[in-house]
């Protein structure tokens, strides 16, 4: 594996690219923020408020949400200083913890209207289990959900703006530069939600009626340009600090968890769902690195930490079964120890991990298992 010269990021990582440098696009983009007009980009997003703003009370934008920092933030800044009446939506994950719960609950209170779409539990369970056993990801069916339902709605309320957070694309490393997150976008870096990983073709091959799929079925490019929504990255205007950011939202009343979350060394991000930990797992398992990589560049870039630092509190904390919800989670999947082993196997990337003479994966005394090189 070949690491990111500044940061932790390998090479293994869907959609990177490096300079002659070394260095990743990631640690560019961030770099490049450092010349950006902000005036003008403000000034910009003024532009696409004044074309929707309604004067006659109605919704003006919708904005999905989890309940986190960032979904506290985005809310916030429509209305108090955009002046937006949005129209906040959640889709709910199955696996939803109290401190999720706490979260959104914190979020209403701040006084939005809210919509919470709760989708078939008993669906939305076959639907990860499939995405587990045939993707390697129990969120699959989310990764939909949360992209889709809100689109849905706010075509049904005729609603002509979407709100999004930031661009992943840009911000951890990836050619997705721009301000919309549209048809096309979505075709380039989440090709596996409309193609041959969309929920309706998978669950129509497990016998899943397509009546059970209208959250997970992404509208096709000509129903989206009949919809007429504009849908837009708020941070692509907004020169976004993640940790003023946190100060601002713990101060309208979000809450961090108690402790570290499983696979890395923070408290404050993906705090709403009992699987997180096995999603980060299994990305490990497949590119080499997980959650700890990403929040250590994070604070590589930020300056809070060196690189040596970074390093040593990704060996410290990555690539490690998530044991807080094991038992359930197996005991939700059907599986025992073996086979969830079986399943990591499946998946698990073998130019990468150590093996032993008959090719099969070396494993530590806890069932992990071994990356061959970490970042120097």
């Amino acid at each position: 594996m070949r690491y990111c010269k500044k940061c932790l990021y390998p090479d293994t990582k869907p959609q990177l690219g490096f300079d002659e440098n070394g260095v990743c696009n990631a640690c560019i983009n961030w770099k490049k923020k450092s010349s950006i007009d902000w005036n003008l980009r403000r000034n910009q997003l003024d532009e696409i408020v004044a074309k929707y703003k309604k004067s006659d009370g109605s919704y003006d934008c919708v904005i999905p949400v989890s309940g986190g920092k960032d979904s506290h933030a985005q809310a916030l800044y429509a209305r108090d200083e955009l002046g937006l009446n949005p129209l906040l939506v959640t889709f709910v994950p199955r696996d939803l913890v109290e401190l999720g719960k706490k979260n959104i609950e914190n979020l209403k209170s701040l006084g939005f209207d809210y919509i919470e779409f709760t989708p078939n539990p008993k669906i939305y369970r076959k639907l990860a289990k499939i995405g587990l056993t045939d993707f390697g990801d129990v969120t699959w069916p989310e990764h939909h959900g949360i992209f889709i339902v809100p689109i849905k709605i706010a075509s049904s309320f005729k609603i002509p703006l979407v709100i999004w957070g930031e661009n992943p694309q840009y911000e951890y490393g990836g050619p997705g530069l721009g301000n919309k997150l549209d048809f096309e976008w979505l075709k380039t870096f989440g090709g596996f939600w409309l193609d041959k990983y969309s929920v309706k073709e998978v669950a129509l091959k497990h016998n899943i009626e397509l009546k059970h799929l209208n959250p997970y079925t992404y509208p096709t490019k000509h129903e989206l340009d009949e919809m007429g929504l504009d849908s837009i990255f708020l941070f692509y205007f907004l020169k976004y600090d993640i940790y003023e950011n946190l100060d601002f939202v713990k101060k309208h009343g979000f809450s961090v968890d108690d402790k570290p979350k499983e696979g890395t060394y923070t408290n404050w991000e993906n705090l709403d769902e009992k699987y997180t930990g096995m999603h980060d797992y299994f990305k490990w398992i497949k590119y080499g690195f997980g959650r700890a990589t990403d929040h250590a560049s994070i604070d590589i870039r930020y300056g809070k930490i060196s690189r040596s630092e970074g390093i040593e509190l990704v060996k410290k904390y990555e690539g490690k079964i998530p044991i807080r919800y094991f038992d359930e989670f197996l005991a939700d999947m059907e599986l025992d120890k073996q086979g969830f082993y079986d399943i990591v196997d499946k998946f698990a990337n073998k130019n990468i991990f150590e093996l032993d003479t008959n090719g099969n994966f070396k494993r530590t005394s806890d069932g992990n298992l071994i990356l061959k090189n970490y970042p120097e």
